[in-house]
């Protein structure tokens, strides 16, 4: 989903949590949400492609667009 698509979860509510992983690229981080009836939404482009980025700062400021005052951190 998109970070238009997913403020409008978040201020319905429905997301729980804004979680920053690794991405199967190394060396790149993905960002997805905890949605409030289980399971996660993947950040995605315009194209439904997922969001990939270089720097953590980014994929923090990326999930704090869609409202979150913070965000995990799952490194693995």
């Amino acid at each position: 989903m998109t970070i238009n698509e997913l403020r409008t979860l978040y201020r319905d509510n429905q997301l729980i949590e804004a979680i920053i992983e690794p991405s199967v690229q190394e060396g790149t981080w993905i960002v997805e949400f905890r949605h409030q009836r289980g399971g996660f939404v993947l950040l995605t482009d315009a194209h439904g492609e997922e969001c990939h980025y270089g720097d953590l700062n980014l994929a923090s400021k990326s999930a704090m667009a869609v409202g979150f005052k913070q965000v995990r951190i799952e490194a693995k």
